[in-house]
Formats: structure tokens, sequence, C-alpha cells
């Protein structure tokens, strides 16, 4: 214990030393660096710790037999999530990034000290035991939390606080997917929409610190990624074009949903009825679609690597899906029943974002309309582009972010084959979901 005080207090007199030595824009840049770099070891602990449940579940849960146990996970870990909130939190806790947003613009980019642990351990709690919601939002948040407490600590200006509130918020992202574009675009069109160019340096300095992180300690397989199969073919832009207007429309019901199951839940003070209501719907509905359980992002890479049928690997229904249409009504349904899992999810008191989701229906939404395209002999046209660019198209349309979709597409993917798509996808579904949702934005 006593080696640990004597280490925090040799850092802490290497910083004050560093902020007298150094001008103010040097202290700044090296502030990205370490922004950049707790923020990330805090988003890569908690993929990790959630990953490593999956791969668990997975293993052991197999069949329905196997399974049905661990449909009631997640009202353990809700239950957990909402026990801590009230008694180690006193009650008090901000959700999403919409906080991050009031808190630059209305409390100086100052965000309570507790937020740097508080979200890591709600959302490893709720997504862990397979809360059917994202990391994503929870990283932002703590990484947020981080850059704002270490401003306060070192007393600096607001201005160099809310840069630091963004690097935090933009290596979350960038370690999440190892995509340091993404994490500069998120902030900029999320957070900060009024950023002025001067802000560009600092941010790309901290998303990549966060990527450069997560691609040396995370494993492959923790990560969101994908090699193509196939080069874009322009013959098929005709069907991009649908499918750009199915995501807005998706996109419009997702909002829609998400708003619904708030007001539902709201309007119950009681949290364990919230809890029971909320904890056994969404179990029956893990028995019916398993993939559900946690982030879903193995059941993309299952699409994306043509393999449908496993996403129904433990569902009661396995045995009915072995012809092409079955399995096609189970993957459509799944687009939408994954906004009710998530509002579920969150209206009962667990943690977590919609950034995930919103991935996980945008995969399901553009397999699933390949896949009929195909079955009906309409064309012949590349279930795993689809499935890929269709989730920059819901990305696009429940964030209002189509420059972070396109790119965190492009980099998961490893380049640039499918921009033309991407910008036609992302670019049609926030057309439709802003002509319908004006004010609203994830």
């Amino acid at each position: 214990m006593s080696a640990n005080i004597f280490l925090l207090r040799k850092i802490r007199q290497i910083f004050f030393f560093a902020r007298n030595r150094l001008s103010a824009r040097q202290f700044m840049m090296l502030s990205c660096i370490v922004i950049g770099v707790l923020s990330a070891l805090a988003g890569i602990v908690l993929k990790f710790i959630v990953h490593t449940i999956g791969v668990w579940v997975n293993h052991y849960a197999s069949t329905y037999e196997q399974f049905y146990l661990f449909a009631f996970f997640p009202l353990i870990g809700i239950t957990l999530t909402v026990i801590y909130i009230k008694f180690g939190l006193k009650g008090i806790f901000k959700r999403g990034s919409a906080e991050i947003s009031y808190a630059i613009v209305r409390k100086s980019a100052k965000i309570p000290s507790n937020q740097t642990y508080s979200h890591m351990i709600t959302s490893a709690l709720t997504v862990g035991f397979g809360g059917s919601v994202g990391l994503e939002s929870p990283m932002v948040t703590t990484g947020s939390a981080i850059g704002s407490n270490y401003g306060n600590y070192f007393h600096l200006p607001y201005k160099d606080r809310t840069v630091l509130v963004a690097c935090g918020a933009a290596a979350g992202i960038a370690a999440a997917f190892n995509a340091p574009i993404a994490g500069v675009l998120f902030t900029l069109e999320v957070l900060l929409a009024d950023a002025t160019i001067g802000l560009f340096i600092p941010i790309i300095i901290a998303a990549a610190t966060g990527a450069l992180l997560s691609k040396i300690i995370l494993a492959e397989d923790v990560i969101l990624s994908f090699s193509l199969q196939q080069p874009f073919n322009y013959h098929n832009l005709p069907f991009y074009i649908i499918l750009g207007v199915l995501a807005g429309f998706v996109s419009l019901y997702y909002a829609r949903i998400i708003e619904w199951t708030e007001k539902f839940f709201g309007a119950r003070k009681n949290n364990r009825s919230k809890l029971i209501i909320g904890g056994l719907t969404l179990a029956g509905l893990l028995m019916l679609f398993p993939s559900l359980f946690g982030e879903g992002y193995e059941s993309i890479k299952m699409l994306a690597n043509l393999k449908p049928l496993e996403v129904a690997n433990g569902s009661v229904l396995y045995n009915y899906l072995h012809n092409d249409f079955t399995l096609l009504i189970f993957i459509s349904a799944l687009v939408f029943i994954k906004v009710v899992a998530v509002g579920l999810t969150l209206g009962s008191g667990g943690n977590g974002g919609n950034f995930g989701p919103s991935l996980f229906v945008g995969a399901y939404l553009g397999f699933a309309f390949a896949r009929l395209v195909n079955l009906t002999g309409l064309a012949q046209i590349p279930e795993t582009n689809f499935t890929l660019v269709a989730m920059a198209g819901i990305l696009s349309g429940v964030f209002y972010a189509p420059l972070c979709a396109i790119f965190l597409i492009a980099e998961i993917t490893g380049g640039y084959e499918l921009i033309i798509p991407l910008m036609i996808v992302s670019a049609l579904g926030l057309t439709v979901a802003k002509y319908f949702e004006p004010l609203y934005g994830g």
C-alpha cells in the first residue's frame, strides 16, 4: 500500500514539474497522450471482461438446454447494477452522451469524479451478465470524465478542460474499434458540433493513442473487424439506395421504441417492478433469440461470414430454422426485437449505450435484405457487403453522425472499397430519419 502511495506521489510530482516547465501548448499535447492512454486502458479492461464472459457463455451454451439458465443472467446483472447505483452512488447516476454535451455547455466541462469508474462498473455488470446494450457509450463517458477530472486536478481553464473531455471520448471509441478516425469524427459530430479546427490536433493525438493501445493489447477476435469478400459493384447501386431508405425508417423505429420504453418504465416508480418486468421479459426473448445476449458482436461476425444459422444456436426455435425462408424470418425479426431488448435492459435499470445495438440492427437489416433479394431471384448481391454497409446506415440514422458511421465501417473493414455505398446508405438513412424526427439524435 505504501509503495502505491509513494508511486502516485512521484507521478504527481512529475506532472506538476512538467506543468511548470513546459509551455501551455506543450503541456496540452502531453495531456492529450495521457488522457488517450488512461481512457483506452479503461475501455480495454471493460471490453476484455465482457468479451471473456461472452466467450464462456458461447462455449457452455450451444444448445437450448444449456442456454436457458444463461437467459436469466441479465436479470442478475441489472439487479446488481441497480443495487450499486442505489447504495454505492446514492441514487445519483446520469447516462448517455447527451450528459457530456450538457456538462460541456452548462457545467464548464466539469464531470463528477465518480463517473471515472461508475460507468465501467455498471456497464460491466449489465453487459457482462448479458444485458442487450453496448459498451461504447459507457466507454465514452468514462474517457470524458477522466479528461474532465484531469483538467480540474491541474486547474486548467474551461477551454482546455473541454478539449480533454473530447480527447477522452475520442480515445474511448478509437480503442473500442481500433478506429481512430471514427473516434475523432464521433466526438466532433456528437459532442462538439460547433468545434473549431484548432481542436482537431489534440483529439487526433488522443484517438491515435487509444487505437494504438487497443491494437497492442486486445486480441483481434475481441475487436469488431472484417475482411471484404467482394469489391463494390456499381450494378448493385439501386439495391443500396433501397437499403438506405430502409435504414432511415428502421432508425426511426429504433428512436421511437427507445422513447416508448423510457416512458413505460419511467411511469413506474418501484425499482422492483421494473426489474421483474424488464428482466423476465428479456429472459423470455433470450430463449427465443440467444444472439440478444450482451453486445452481440459475435453474431454480427457470423452473418458477415455467411453463417446465419449459427446465430440461432441455443434457441428453442433452432430445429425449425433449417429452411431458408424460416431462417430469413428469424433474422428479420431480430432487427426489430433487438431494439425492444435494448429498451428493456435500460428501462429496468441497466447501463449501456445505443452505439453497439445500432450496429447490430444494421447488420441484421443488411443481411436480411440481401438474403431476401437473393432468394427471390431479383439479383445476386453480396450479402457480406450489404451487412456491413447497413451498419453505417443505422448508426448514421440513430446518432446523426454520418461521417463517423462511414469511416468506422471503412476502418473495421481495412480499407475504402465500400466507400461509395457507405456514403449513399449513410446519407439516405440520415435524410429519412431527420425528415421525420428532426430533433432526435441518438
